[in-house]
């Protein structure tokens, strides 16, 4: 047998899994936890795209080897997750807010952005308060405000770990207090 032959054959084993039962009301409870009603516009869209993270997610889980009684609990955080994201990708299309394709740019646009005179000068926060921060601490709140990324994005795009992005974070915050 081929491997794309098992790779069919685990899919459709992941949709019978989805279709057997109860169990795409997994995705209906993630959208009901994201308040997310049958009135929206992208309703079925959005149970189409937990329908396909259902399945990627029981994948993972026979990958991993999982228990069979945990699946579904793995399987609805990992739906939950991927619709959360989908959701914020979705608000910064709509907003105009672009996502970087290559690191390299975005690297290259935040040290050109750092050199120009007053990019930092925001509404909430003085140039005072900008004097004061460590060029990490100043990287990680131009990458959580102006490009919207969390804590994993941001570790991932400086290749640091998120416990040192904590600490850029609790730098902010501190000197901020002060």
């Amino acid at each position: 047998m081929t491997h794309d032959k098992k790779q069919i054959e685990l899919y459709q084993d992941a949709f019978n899994f989805l279709l057997d039962g109860d169990h795409e009301l997994v995705v209906y409870g993630v959208l009901k936890k994201l308040h997310i009603r049958r009135d929206n516009p992208y309703y079925d869209d959005l149970v189409q795209e937990g329908m396909v993270a259902f399945v990627e997610k029981y994948i993972q889980a026979i990958g991993l080897n999982k228990e069979p009684d945990s699946y579904l609990i793995f399987i609805y955080q990992g739906v939950y997750w991927y619709l959360l994201d989908y959701l914020r990708k979705e608000m910064r299309h709509r907003a105009g807010i672009e996502e970087p394709d290559d690191k390299t740019n975005l690297m290259e646009e935040l040290e050109d952005k750092k050199k120009s005179v007053g990019y930092y000068d925001t509404h909430i926060l003085s140039d005072e308060l900008m004097k004061q921060l460590t060029s990490d601490e100043t990287r990680y709140l131009t990458l959580a405000y102006d490009y919207g990324m969390n804590i994993s994005e941001i570790a991932r795009e400086c290749e640091a770990s998120r416990t040192t992005v904590y600490q850029w974070r609790r730098g902010v915050i501190k000197k901020f207090q002060k």
